[in-house]
């Protein structure tokens, strides 16, 4: 324990951040489970209706975020991160009376306008109280708490759902940031090298310029923004449809989330080797683009068994989720580990969020276009599509990496 992946959590700040991100993440992905199971099962809507919703999630990331980032970096990041739990809990209460899709809607776009503005902060806070030598295990530390919440989430979702009624979730999900909330109160306060600047009319366009710039001069923190924005909007391709392919294969609602939780369960072991073993900081896009080809066959194989070519029990489809997510740790640990250590800690919030609004902006279209596409080709098109080209992305990623490495070694000789 004192050695590994648990290194960080001896630092208190860090283990306060750590301790509210886990109850937050837990209130997401109750969320997750429930607004997917009240439009497709309660209300009968279809593909459309899902992937609104997740482009409505996607805006406030893109133009809210990265607008709002150079005040995170500014602000005391301690009380906006409760602030930002506060209205959470107000906009969850939102989605629980919600009578229809549009109120639903609305509120989900409050939610996502507020989570927006805390991921910043808390990866800002992250920087600042960390070490640099920890990082890789305080990263893996928080990608772990994300994927653990995958599999606890949606199978304690679909529970509640089936015990206490369709809209229950969202209460449990507002307790979760209520122990949030009481976490963050024990956080020590955090030093920023940010200074205000506030009289300065030009400093605010400055500053947002500033992280911008930092993304394109660093050279493996821009390969790695680039190869998981083009990943993303591969993979949003298709997971707004992902609740169709587990009605293809002959899950119930209540089974959804146990196949989710199977991904979930993937990423943690994923997580958990890459904090065990820290040799791939050294290579992170390499990580990055071996799993992305990797999956990209594992999506195709899932395409054809939901084009029905072929049957497997249910047990070995969520073998198959587990593995994806694995694979998903081997590109999400790496990269959170490069913004990390890529960026100055003064301006980690606007770097962090330029880079999601990057990252959200590749991949808002993709729900809508995967719901086209699928009324066209159909769901299994969709995903033998969407893993064709993973495998490539992979492919191509490493050959330019290769190439690159071997430039170097000759201007080296």
């Amino acid at each position: 324990m004192n050695n590994g992946i648990f290194k960080p959590l001896k630092n208190k700040a860090y283990r306060s951040l750590f301790g509210a991100q886990v109850f937050s993440d837990l209130g997401n992905w109750l969320d997750f489970i429930a607004i997917q199971v009240i439009v497709a099962y309660h209300w009968g809507l279809g593909e459309g209706a899902i992937a609104s919703v997740i482009i409505v999630m996607g805006i406030p990331w893109v133009i809210i975020g990265p607008l709002a980032s150079v005040y995170v970096d500014r602000l005391p990041q301690k009380m906006l991160m409760i602030s930002c739990l506060w209205l959470r809990i107000l906009f969850v209460a939102g989605l629980f009376f919600a009578p229809n899709l549009y109120v639903m809607l609305l509120f989900v776009f409050l939610k996502a306008t507020v989570a927006a503005l805390y991921d910043p902060a808390r990866q800002s806070a992250i920087r600042h109280t960390v070490a640099d030598e920890e990082l890789p295990e305080a990263v893996t530390l928080s990608q772990l708490s994300v994927n653990t919440m995958k599999i606890i989430g949606p199978a304690l979702g679909g529970g509640i759902i089936a015990l206490y009624g369709v809209k229950s979730p969202f209460i449990f999900e507002a307790a979760g940031f209520l122990i949030a909330i009481a976490i963050l109160f024990t956080l020590p306060k955090i030093e920023t090298e940010a200074p205000m600047q506030m009289d300065n009319k030009n400093s605010y366009i400055e500053d947002l310029k500033e992280g911008i710039r930092h993304i394109f001069s660093a050279r493996i923190l821009k390969a790695a923004i680039i190869l998981s924005s083009i990943a993303f909007f591969i993979i949003f391709l298709y997971d707004g449809l992902f609740i169709f392919v587990a009605q293809n294969l002959g899950f119930s609602g209540e089974e959804f989330g146990l196949l989710v939780s199977s991904v979930g369960f993937g990423s943690v072991i994923g997580a958990l080797f890459l904090g065990r073993f820290t040799a791939w900081k050294d290579k992170p896009i390499q990580l990055m683009a071996s799993a992305s080809v990797m999956s990209g066959t594992m999506i195709l194989i899932i395409g054809i068994g939901v084009l029905g070519i072929f049957e497997l029990p249910k047990i070995l489809w969520m073998a198959g989720a587990f593995l994806l997510g694995l694979l998903a740790s081997a590109e999400g640990v790496p990269y959170g580990y490069v913004l990390q250590s890529e960026t100055p800690k003064n301006i980690m919030g606007r770097v962090s969020s330029a880079a999601a609004s990057l990252q959200t902006l590749s991949m808002l279209v993709a729900p809508a276009a995967g719901a086209l596409l699928a009324k066209s080709i159909g769901v299994s098109g969709v995903l033998i599509g969407a893993g064709i080209a993973t495998f490539f992305l992979g492919t191509i990623a490493l050959a330019f990496h290769s190439r690159k490495r071997e430039k170097v070694k000759s201007l080296e000789a």
